[in-house]
């Protein structure tokens, strides 16, 4: 059956109008001619009947006003066909049904897999012989598993053929593809179901999600309380027995109720190398320390265990078991300075982690050129360039790649640096600065967005203008200025020569010239500024679900010509990355141990890629369904509401098939007609009796 909508309804109040026709029919009192008569003293007066007059006498007159008035108010309202095209009248009362199946890591945990296929089967049973249905899993990408049917055992072959992985959860793709369906689909009628956990970090609440006009949206969560421990992070450090030996340490976290006496194992190779028990308090974490053990002299894939729970897939940790990075690192003194002048840089270097540095300490008329062996990093502490390093030979090591660090204090001059050096110099360098007077310098500008001052960026990562600098040594240069002293000089700089990196520093690090020594800052400052110097990059030792890296930027991992490399992921697939046909980058799709070869090089010694689950699918926190249905729920508004579809709205039907204009034509027959009704009823009224 075609239904019919009106535009502007609001004009069948006109309609009312009808009364009119009615109380002239009902009321009308018709005139009667006057005759003149000798005399009426002698006739008794006798009132003149109206009864005859107070019904409707001429009903088809009655009726042709009333349908007057009522198609021209009909006309106003502009009523309109909403029947589709031939093509959605085939399916009138069809269903277009996608049914979205979560099969994120969050899924595997107790009982919620069973349960999403279970609701995943009891939807394909719901639909109608003329309903069509796709069924979409989704993790943080969404595809579909199945095409659109109505064959049942075809679409639950397709829910039995899935299994959560290790993935984290996005909806957004999901929903995204699911509205591409259901805006192709030619069906009336649209029905979204959502089987998911509904975990909070799926949703973002800032995503602008809409669907079609007319879809039913069904959410139906198979989430329900966690209790679940889990291995989130290991840390390796450094062991003061010997950089053969590191110090091993896992943070595991729980959600639930307290326990007691929980065992973390340390397997390498399948075997356990060293164990920690520790108490784990209800909904919080601890640390389990497995002591110091010994490191294999290649990277070696090791991984952290507890006792196994309903979600075993974050019982596990896997990392790379390597010997703690170590920055080798020389710092030359000169020769007159007395010892104690150099403990705050040395004692600062020999406490650095992640990386370690590894110390060599030479007075500037003892150091040699076989010092440069091995360093990546040199230090001249108030040592100018000393004559058995000679500056060809430091200019060499830093265009090779090596990092130089200046450091300008009383006992440098323009005379410390030989012509063949000042390439190693930004710029002149003042006379010293004495602002003893003035309580001091501080840096008024530093540059926090350089990687050599990052670490300060935040709020509570220290403050560099804390220190006070009272004599210090202004460069001159405007290139490559990191921070200033408060009268606008520079303090810090930056310039490269071939492969290397070279600071000049305008002040001591002795805790003369200035207290930055005794500030908490003095710690990190110096170790960033070697790590980058040193042109440092951390290798890391576990990655997480989800990320993308080049295996060109995985050390001990030489690339072939074209680029391309062979991996074998942790269920054992091969895959090929680089090259012309094949994906430019490593995608970690599971848990596990990865292996990176160069292609063509089956027996190269493999790069071992450590993935785990992200650990923001480990947040089990859930949110309302709700607030998914009402940001999904498109908001229709009557006549100007599109369908979504690509059929047409009602104003754009209302134009093409203009009803208006033929009810108009029809009113204005039937007044033709009422004229013709009205003049013949009021002639037969005036004809003699």
């Amino acid at each position: 059956m075609t239904p019919l909508a009106l535009l502007a309804p609001i004009f069948m109040a006109a309609a009312g109008a009808v009364l009119i026709p009615l109380l002239v029919h009902l009321v009308h009192k018709e005139k009667k001619e006057a005759l003149a008569f000798p005399s009426l003293m002698f006739v008794r007066k006798t009132p003149y009947p109206f009864s005859s007059r107070q019904r409707i006498r001429d009903w088809l007159l009655f009726l042709a006003r009333c349908a007057v008035i009522t198609l021209v108010a009909f006309a106003f309202a502009r009523p309109v066909f909403a029947r589709r095209p031939a093509a959605a009248v085939a399916g009138e009362g069809g269903y277009e049904v996608v049914v979205l199946l979560d099969r994120s890591f969050s899924m595997q945990y107790s009982t919620r897999w069973t349960r999403a296929q279970e609701e995943a089967r009891k939807a394909i049973d719901a639909i109608g012989p003329g309903d069509q249905l796709t069924v979409v899993a989704f993790d943080r990408r969404a595809a579909a598993v199945t095409e659109p049917g109505n064959v049942k055992a075809i679409l639950k072959a397709g829910v039995d053929s899935l299994k959560p992985g290790d993935e984290s959860t996005r909806l957004s793709p999901a929903i995204a593809l699911a509205t591409r369906m259901l805006s192709q689909s030619e069906r009336p009628n649209r029905r979204l179901v959502v089987i998911s956990d509904y975990q909070r970090t799926s949703w973002d609440l800032t995503d602008e999600l809409s669907l079609p006009p007319r879809t039913e949206v069904v959410p139906i969560d198979v989430s329900g309380a966690v209790t679940d421990r889990s291995v989130r992070a290991v840390e390796v450090r450094r062991s003061p027995e010997g950089p053969a030996r590191v110090q091993v340490s896992a943070r595991i976290t729980k959600l639930g109720a307290a326990e007691r006496g929980v065992t973390a194992r340390l397997e390498v190779g399948g075997r356990i190398i060293a164990q920690g028990t520790t108490d784990l308090p209800g909904d919080g974490g601890a640390v389990v320390s497995l002591g110091t053990v010994p490191v294999p002299d290649r990277p070696t894939p090791a991984k952290i265990v507890l006792e196994g729970d309903e979600l075993r897939g974050d019982d596990t940790f896997h990392f790379v078991l390597t010997r703690a990075p170590v920055m080798p690192v020389l710092v030359v003194e000169h020769r007159d300075a007395p010892p104690e002048r150099g403990v705050f840089l040395t004692r600062a270097l020999e406490i650095g982690d992640a990386p370690g540095f590894d110390l060599v300490a030479r007075r500037s008329d003892r150091v040699t050129a076989s010092d440069l062996q091995g360093r990546r990093v040199v230090i001249l502490a108030d040592a100018g360039v000393p004559g058995g390093l000679g500056g060809a030979g430091l200019e060499a090591f830093v265009r090779s790649g090596g990092g130089l660090i200046n450091v300008l204090g009383e006992r440098t001059s323009e005379r410390s640096w030989p012509a063949n050096a000042r390439a190693l110099l930004p710029g002149n360098i003042s006379a010293p600065a004495d602002r003893l007077g003035q309580r001091g310098a501080v840096l008024g500008v530093v540059d926090q967005g350089h990687p050599a001052l990052s670490v300060f960026s935040g709020a509570r990562n220290g403050d560099l203008s804390a220190a006070r600098f009272f004599r210090y040594r202004a460069i001159d240069t405007t290139e490559g200025v990191l921070a200033r002293f408060d009268d606008g000089s520079a303090a810090l700089t930056e310039h490269t020569i071939g492969k290397g990196r070279v600071l000049t520093w305008g002040s001591s690090f002795d805790g003369y010239w200035n207290d930055l020594p005794r500030q908490p800052v003095f710690l990190p400052f110096v170790h960033q500024l070697v790590r980058y110097a040193g042109a440092y990059r951390e290798q890391r030792r576990s990655w997480s679900v989800g990320d993308a890296l080049q295996p060109g930027d995985l050390a001990g991992v030489a690339a072939t010509e074209g680029g391309r490399w062979s991996v074998i992921a942790p269920s054992g697939a091969r895959q090929a990355v680089g090259g012309a046909d094949a994906p430019p980058s490593l995608e970690l799709r599971q848990a596990g141990i990865y292996e990176v070869r160069p292609s063509g090089a089956p027996n190269a010694e493999p790069r071992i890629v450590a993935a785990n689950v992200d650990p923001a699918e480990l947040d089990f926190a859930t949110y309302d369904v709700l607030r998914l249905t009402n940001a999904l729920t498109p908001a229709v508004t009557g006549a100007t509401a599109t369908a979504g579809d690509g059929l047409p709205t009602l104003a754009e039907r209302e134009q093409k098939q203009s009803l208006w204009w033929y009810i108009l034509a029809v009113a204005a027959i039937i007044l033709a007609v009422e004229g013709l009704l009205a003049r013949r009823a009021s002639t037969n009224r005036l004809e003699p009796v």
